[in-house]
């Protein structure tokens, strides 16, 4: 999968589900697209250099969480929802990323 798809895919599946939940503010959709366009453009950059394994995807894919719930926390305030809605977003969007472009699925 080419870089630009997978960015412009996280982008939108996780930008759309955090709209639905009442992120639709256009401060909330600019700081959520920027967010995940550093955070994705970053991971797959990484991986790229390091080689892709589970563990390594999985591992990273844990800091994108924290770190895109860090800058949300920020932007938006602290809270436990928004947590949960941040990890949702990104098994959402790694998950439909898994079903459409690996080979192991």
């Amino acid at each position: 999968m080419s870089l630009l798809l997978a960015c412009l895919l996280t982008v939108a599946v996780e930008t759309i589900f955090l709209i639905l939940f009442g992120y639709r503010d256009r401060n909330a959709v600019s700081i959520i697209v920027l967010v995940n366009v550093v955070t994705n453009l970053l991971l797959n950059l990484i991986l790229a250099l390091i080689g892709k394994t589970w563990i390594t995807a999985l591992l990273l894919e844990c800091l994108v969480v924290a770190a895109e719930y860090l800058v949300y926390a920020f932007a938006f305030g602290r809270g436990r929802k928004l947590f949960f809605l941040t990890l949702g977003a990104n098994v959402l969007s790694c998950g439909i990323g898994l079903l459409l472009f690996s080979p192991f699925c």
